[in-house]
């Protein structure tokens, strides 16, 4: 039985004190709290999203009978909930609300995977709440061993010579053992260059096979939790999931034979030279020429250039790396209205003709990847030609989403959550990939359901969404495949096979997609990609299958907040991931 954090959830229409049809809970409905019986309670006034936030979750924590909950409201500071320390704020502009972000500590020592997300209208009333907090009890805060002292043990534990500058970032930070539900005081060492060793036995062929791709070919970068008081290797998990210039109207062929129209900037004003670097979405294209990534090369000094504005048949891929990003980046702010991969205007910097002798003998690298808040491509070799993994715009999709999530929930990569990272990151990619590519975008009988169309060696997808057993992984909840007692996500297990229980949670979205009431489809392809875009974006960093199912509801409950059928649409919502058995 799983002992996680403790969920805290609170949607305003399911709220029996608010009126039907009211869209937000004002701050003045609850308890007047300490006012005097003979006086009305002075309604809040907030100086801030946080601090209305704050009072919030301090609302919602008083009224829940869980002790673990209730322990973390503070008697006499009732304006506050202590512990919470603010991460950020985003607009949900599909939705037309805001959320607040925040993350738990206990005695000023983080607790990992917590958060609390605070969903509220422009006026600062509530809407929803999602949180993962808990009581930290019966552990000592203060280590017994040091930076150093755990280091030396993650050495022996991993047999690598790591050196003493990985310990420099260390903290602390309370962890709770899921399986056991014990708290343990812990050093959080990020991105160790050192794999946890095999155990059990799977290998990472195993893994392999169900990526479709071998391990993406960059140094081993692991975030490890390590005991603080008898060393013991706790968890584990992957760390790796401007003025304007003038543009210029480029055209060129990708690598599909198609001839394209894109943006790219001209380099001289006067001139004729042009380069994949367009200034009005931020998209810029670089070329490695087959550079080893084992040398860790620099970027180089300038993108890609051509001495017209036509780039002709000599740059396919940078090509069709240029136009896939820019695609991304349109459907993403057009559709889902958020600005840039870190929604806050960031550039996205794409790599062609990448290679890296450890894993695979140049030229080829059966990979594409998000690495470094960059984009990086491999090639295959097909026809006698090479040719960039940049043509798949799925995979772009799935890759870039991955950047996406990193700068919102921050899914740790590994077992459940790790799944829903590669899962958002799939179902990004399927829809855009369709956007742009299918007979009618908005018809999804007329949609290509495979990701990765041909990239496994026997011409198999990566993942197929309309039936996951045709490429070998699951469509229901009966078939998740969990870690053994004791062992710790790595590699060769997939990382807590994440890839692999990721087509549950895909299949539940291809439901969305798919299901039809009265002859007519549910949702609109519009509809699936915002529910699932917010979901993703307020889910906190260990979330469950389940914790999923739940924000897709809260998000549809305000989505279609002004909708007649709003219950028949969240009650379609619940259905198509009761079919997978995510209940």
């Amino acid at each position: 039985m799983s002992t996680s954090l403790e969920f805290l959830h609170y949607h305003v229409a399911e709220d029996p004190a608010v009126s039907p049809g009211e869209n937000a809970r004002t701050p003045e409905s609850f308890p007047a709290g300490a006012a005097a019986p003979e006086f009305d309670a002075p309604a809040p006034i907030f100086t801030s999203n946080e601090a209305a936030a704050r009072f919030y979750v301090d609302q919602l924590l008083r009224s829940d009978d869980r002790p673990a909950l209730e322990s973390l409201v503070e008697p006499e500071r009732p304006e506050r909930v202590p512990g919470l320390v603010f991460d950020g704020e985003q607009d949900l502009r599909a939705a037309g609300t805001r959320q607040v972000r925040f993350h738990q500590t206990s005695r000023n020592i983080p607790v990992f995977g917590s958060g609390a997300v605070v969903e509220m209208t422009e006026s600062r009333e509530l809407v929803s709440v999602n949180a993962r907090l808990d009581e930290v009890t019966g552990v000592d805060p203060i280590e017994s061993l040091d930076r150093a002292e755990v280091l030396a043990r993650l050495a022996r534990y991993t047999g690598s010579d790591l050196p003493p500058d990985v310990g420099v970032g260390a903290t602390l930070t309370f962890y709770k053992d899921e399986d056991s539900g014990s708290w343990h005081l812990a050093w959080l060492f990020t991105e160790v260059p050192a794999e946890p060793p095999a155990t059990g036995d799977e290998t990472a062929d195993d893994a392999d096979e169900i990526r479709g791709m071998g391990p993406r070919p960059v140094p081993p970068s692991f975030d490890y939790l390590v005991d603080a008081h008898d060393g013991e290797i706790l968890f584990c998990y992957s760390a790796v999931a401007t003025a304007l210039p003038t543009p210029a109207r480029c055209v060129g062929i990708d690598e599909n034979d198609d001839r394209q129209t894109f943006l790219g900037q001209l380099v001289d004003p006067g001139g004729t030279t042009c380069r994949l670097s367009d200034p009005l979405r931020a998209v810029h294209t670089y070329d490695l020429r087959f550079a080893d990534l084992d040398s860790d090369p620099p970027v180089p000094r300038n993108p890609v250039e051509a001495p017209t504005s036509d780039f002709g048949t000599t740059n396919r891929a940078a090509v069709s790396a240029h136009l896939n990003a820019s695609r991304v980046q349109d459907f993403y702010k057009v559709v889902l209205q958020r600005d840039g991969i870190d929604d806050k205007g960031m550039d996205l910097i794409s790599l062609v003709n990448a290679t890296a002798a450890s894993m695979e003998p140049p030229p080829t690298l059966l990979n594409a990847f998000w690495w470094k808040r960059r984009m990086w491509y491999g090639q295959i070799s097909r026809n006698g030609r090479l040719v960039s993994l940049s043509r798949y715009l799925d995979v772009i999709g799935h890759e870039l989403t991955h950047g996406v999530i990193e700068s919102t929930s921050n899914l740790v990569y590994a077992t459940q959550s790790g799944a829903l990272n590669e899962s958002y990151a799939d179902v990004a990619g399927v829809i855009i990939g369709n956007w742009y590519t299918a007979p009618d975008r908005h018809d999804v009988g007329t949609w290509d359901w495979k990701i990765g169309a041909g990239l496994r060696p026997d011409g198999r997808p990566l993942r197929d969404f309309e039936d996951p057993t045709r490429t070998g992984h699951p469509a229901h909840m009966n078939n998740f495949r969990a870690l053994r007692p004791g062992e710790l996500p790595s590699n060769r297990n997939d990382q807590g096979w994440v890839h692999f229980n990721s087509s549950i949670h895909n299949k539940a979205v291809h439901n969305l997609l798919t299901m039809t009431k009265n002859g007519a489809r549910v949702f609109t392809v519009e509809d699936v990609a915002v529910l699932t875009y917010l979901a993703m974006a307020r889910l906190t960093p260990r979330a469950t299958f389940t914790d999923a199912l739940q924000a897709t509801v809260d998000v549809g409950l305000t989505y279609f907040g002004g909708d007649p059928d709003r219950k028949g649409k969240v009650d379609t919502i619940r259905e198509a991931y009761r079919l997978v058995g995510i209940t």
